[in-house]
């Protein structure tokens, strides 16, 4: 109990060092998982130990909290799991064509072991390498986009900016490139990768390959975002990345499955029922049928389609065309 204390500890401090805004209370009764009384009791602790914590008031009146980074220095080392963690996450980044990211993760590797003491890392260095040998990355088939240097840095710069950008486009089906002026709002990850932004002056939100991209330039100017707009909420309508009307969804996994299917996130929306004959029934909304009907291929017969009819149809005619592609490459 005393370890797990000074456990608390470190996490807080470490929190409040971590935040430019500082913490309320409850926010750091919220990031330990206690309860308010013991989160008063840790930050008046923390506060007889460290002069420099202090507070201000925000716009609701709410003492926000925070802990100079300064006041941790030879106090708080850093571990050589957070290391090899970033190593590993590099190294998947770059498995699936993401050396922009990669790149990104290695530097902040860099700079972790910059800041380290130099007998904590002579001593960690060992460490950090055997974790880094154990925790190999697995390999699975999917894309391997290649991003035009430079997009992805100048993507970012108009996100944070909120500038313009003006983009040359492949379209797969026409001969030339198209030019065009978007306002970027974010980045989605997954498969080839995919910029959210509008054209510029049309407010509808489109979905842009981020390998299409031959090359991004900055506009000296800015946008107005669009204040309605939540990145997260906009990709929580799709299953992945295509964006459709969403739909109510319902799945039953066999008993032989449910424990698997009960562990796995299909969407944030979902909702998971067991069933007496050991069955699970998974419930959530979204749309893409066909990125849906992607993923249910490797159930197999396992997973039911209970909702809607318009995805087990879909599901039932790309299962036939399969099939017979199939027995007709074998005749």
């Amino acid at each position: 109990m005393r370890y797990e204390s000074s456990e608390r500890l470190l996490r807080l401090a470490r929190t409040l060092a971590g935040t430019r805004t500082g913490l309320t209370l409850d926010e750091m009764a919220e990031s330990l998982g206690v309860g308010r009384r013991t989160a008063e009791r840790l930050r008046d602790t923390l506060a007889s130990m460290f002069p420099q914590m202090e507070f201000k008031e925000d716009d609701q009146r709410m003492r926000r909290w925070h802990l100079p980074g300064s006041a941790l220095v030879g106090v708080i080392a850093v571990r050589a799991e957070a290391v090899a963690a970033i190593e590993t996450s590099a190294r998947e980044c770059e498995t699936r064509g993401e050396d922009d990211r990669a790149a990104l993760l290695r530097e902040a590797s860099t700079t972790l072991r910059a800041v380290m003491r130099p007998d904590a890392l002579r001593r960690s260095e060992p460490d950090i390498a055997a974790l880094m040998e154990a925790e190999g990355v697995a390999m699975r088939p999917g894309p391997r986009p290649t991003i035009a240097k430079g997009v992805l840095p100048t993507l970012r710069r108009g996100i944070l900016g909120m500038q313009p950008v003006v983009v040359r486009y492949d379209r797969r089906d026409a001969e030339e490139p198209a030019t065009r002026v978007l306002c970027p709002y974010g980045i989605l990850y997954g498969g080839s990768g995919w910029l959210v932004a509008h054209v510029d002056d049309l407010p509808e939100m489109r979905l842009w390959r981020l390998d299409r991209i031959l090359s991004a330039d900055l506009i000296d100017r800015g946008f107005q975002r669009r204040e309605d707009f939540s990145l997260e909420a906009y990709a929580a309508q799709s299953f992945g990345v295509f964006q459709e009307d969403p739909v109510n969804v319902v799945l039953r996994f066999c008993p032989e499955a449910a424990e698997d299917a009960a562990a796995w996130l299909f969407h944030p929306s979902q909702t998971i029922e067991r069933e007496m004959d050991g069955a699970v029934t998974v419930r959530f909304r979204a749309g893409g049928l066909l990125e849906m009907c992607w993923h249910l291929f490797t159930w197999g017969t396992a997973v039911t389609v209970v909702e809607p009819e318009a995805l087990r149809a879909k599901l039932e005619m790309l299962t036939t065309a399969l099939a017979c592609r199939n027995n007709n490459g074998h005749r």
